[in-house]
């Protein structure tokens, strides 16, 4: 049985992603901030709650996982958008911001890649964002972040690569997910103007069942037509 761990489980395209390699006979565990997920309550599903804020959580929490159990793939997923002035972050927002969306993949990795490198074999697949390839206004931290994450990724591959191990960055553009729920735009309303979390889930299949003797070094993918709506407004 092929296992997968899998971040930001419970929302957007780590759902997405939990769902399309549960239907597909994977085991999957799932990381996330409140844990359990009802959308994916069954067998071969197992929640691990865990703040990728918290760097002592996060290295301790993949330590106790991999005593316990092997995995075959790692799939990350986790990230939020902060947007705004560099000057209207405080520090600890930046920390935040930077933790969630680069730190946390360095520190499971940190523990992760030896233990496939022992294996002789592995794949990681990184979530990224259009964000890593043009930086826009007001996205100096998130561009930051996802810019890092972006080098990581390459470095990561040529390291492991006579290793066995495969890593693949994805960089999506403007997705219909929850991502947006906390910020003041979205995606334009059309069809066209959004991908959707199951369309990037079934890259991420694409990736994990693709011969061995390749590598999908990175994927950008965009929405066909590129609109936003900055009418959106954050929820009460």
């Amino acid at each position: 049985m092929t296992r997968a761990l899998i971040t930001g489980a419970s929302s957007g395209i780590g759902l997405a992603t939990a769902k399309l390699l549960l239907n597909n006979g994977y085991d999957v565990i799932g990381i996330s901030r409140r844990g359990d997920v009802e959308e994916l309550g069954q067998e071969r599903f197992q929640p691990l709650r865990m703040d990728l804020s918290d760097s002592a959580e996060v290295d301790r929490g993949i330590a106790e996982l991999l005593k316990r159990t092997s995995i075959d793939c790692f799939v990350h997923a986790a990230g939020y958008g902060d947007f705004g002035s560099i000057e209207q972050f405080s520090v600890a927002r930046i920390e935040r911001a930077i933790q969630v969306n680069l730190t946390s993949a360095l520190l499971m990795c940190r523990q992760l890649v030896p233990a496939f490198r022992k294996r002789g074999r592995g794949q990681l697949i990184f979530i990224g964002s259009e964000s890593a390839l043009r930086a826009g206004r007001k996205g100096a931290v998130y561009s930051a972040a996802k810019f890092g994450l972006r080098g990581f990724s390459q470095a990561l591959r040529e390291d492991c690569a006579a290793d066995g191990l495969r890593v693949t960055l994805i960089n999506p553009g403007m997705t219909r997910s929850p991502f947006f729920d906390a910020l003041d735009f979205a995606p334009a309303r059309q069809q066209e103007n959004a991908i959707l979390p199951s369309q990037v889930a079934e890259l991420v299949w694409h990736v994990l069942n693709s011969a061995d003797n390749i590598v999908y070094d990175e994927i950008n993918v965009s929405p066909r037509v590129k609109s936003i709506d900055f009418n959106a407004t954050k929820p009460k």
